[in-house]
């Protein structure tokens, strides 16, 4: 009977009364499984009543009074079951979540279920005498009771049901809005550890200049150019999000003053795919490798030597690789390196894009190291 809760309108899929029972919600909801619901939980209910009916009578057929409540619970049951699933058609989406919508839908569509699927088994069981009393005073007042208490148990199922959903939604976004707020504090600090690094390779780079200007002007004036080029790069790093094509400028520039500093102790290349370039990545997520490759790799290699930086896509995610010639990985960590710059990246993959991406240092060989950043392609 009250399978009706069965009444899954498109909002209410997955509600019914026999998921208050562990073993029945571990199905998924669906329209196989709500009709088989609706018919175990119509059958419970006609036992109730064929055993209500043996208690209070003393003479019963019992066989024929389970058969007649089966069909009675059946009838009512599938009927409010189909109005539940009509209303929730008809109604739009912001009607549905009202308070309206919800004393309709357990009051006012059970009482008609329930008047309907009445009419519908005493035709079935050819009970001409009973379908006839349903339009008198006693037969609407029967009826009536028996909607009250459908209607009842749907209420009290359904109503602290929903109550909860929603608490649970609000919870659920207040959750979303402070992982959003960490997020973004997590990179706000990250953006200011970038600010303090800055700095000491544009002191250097300025001093270089400087002490070029006399000698060697072209070069000099070349060197501020390409710095003028990279600030304007780094001042992307304001945004959450650049083109990747932005970013390898940005790599471009860096990799062009240091190349003016190393002179032909350094070569590089940096290959960005067309496909590829306007990809949209967390902005300075190359440059901090770059400079850990230059700075820990290949200065401090007699010969220099060169730094390669590649873009591919590999199964739905981005892949970058910087792989130097330098002195390798164990260099690096008897060095002076913090493992600043490369924390804060991982970090600020973590906090961008969770576990979904990943930063990894490996020996090149014959020499050198190869870093290797993978984020998903969304």
């Amino acid at each position: 009977m009250t399978s009706d809760v069965l009444a899954n309108p498109p909002d209410r899929r997955g509600h019914h009364p026999l998921e208050l029972f562990p073993f029945f919600s571990r199905f998924a909801p669906g329209p196989v499984r709500d009709f088989i619901y609706t018919f175990v939980f119509n059958t419970l209910i006609g036992l109730v009543f064929a055993a209500l009916a043996v208690l209070f009578s003393d003479r019963v057929d019992l066989s024929r009074q389970v058969f007649v409540t089966f069909v009675f619970a059946q009838c009512i049951g599938y009927t409010v079951w189909a109005l539940m699933l009509v209303f929730g058609a008809l109604v739009s989406t912001a009607f549905r979540r009202g308070h309206a919508a919800r004393w309709i839908r357990y009051t006012i569509v059970p009482v008609i279920g329930v008047f309907i699927g009445y009419w519908i088994a005493t035709t079935v069981l050819d009970f001409r005498a009973s379908r006839a009393e349903m339009f008198t005073l006693r037969g609407i007042l029967a009826i009536s009771a028996i909607s009250i208490v459908i209607a009842g148990i749907l209420i009290a199922i359904f109503v602290p049901r929903e109550r909860a959903a929603r608490a649970q939604a609000q919870a659920a976004r207040e959750e979303a809005r402070a992982n959003a707020a960490e997020k973004q504090a997590t990179l706000a600090r990250m953006q200011l550890l970038e600010a303090q690094v800055e700095p000491h390779f544009l002191y250097n780079t300025l001093a270089h200049v400087m002490s070029l200007v006399d000698t060697e002007p072209p070069l000099a004036k070349r060197m501020l150019h390409r710095l003028i080029e990279l600030l304007r790069a780094t001042a992307a790093s304001a945004h959450e999000r650049v083109t990747l094509a932005r970013e390898a400028d940005l790599v471009r520039a860096y990799l062009d003053l240091i190349s003016m500093r190393m002179g032909e102790r350094l070569a590089w290349s940096v290959d960005v795919p067309p496909d590829l370039a306007e990809i949209e990545v967390p902005p300075m997520l190359l440059q901090p490798v770059v400079e850990n490759a230059i700075k820990h790799g290949l200065e401090p290699k007699v010969d220099g030597g060169r730094v390669d930086v590649r873009a591919r896509r590999e199964k739905g995610t981005l892949v970058l690789s910087v792989i130097d010639s330098g002195l390798g990985i164990a260099s690096t960590r008897r060095g002076d390196s913090t493992g600043l710059g490369l924390a804060n990246l991982r970090a600020r993959l973590a906090a961008t894009f969770g576990a979904d991406a990943s930063m990894r240092l490996a020996d090149h060989a014959p020499s050198g190291t190869e870093a290797t950043i993978v984020i998903p392609l969304q």
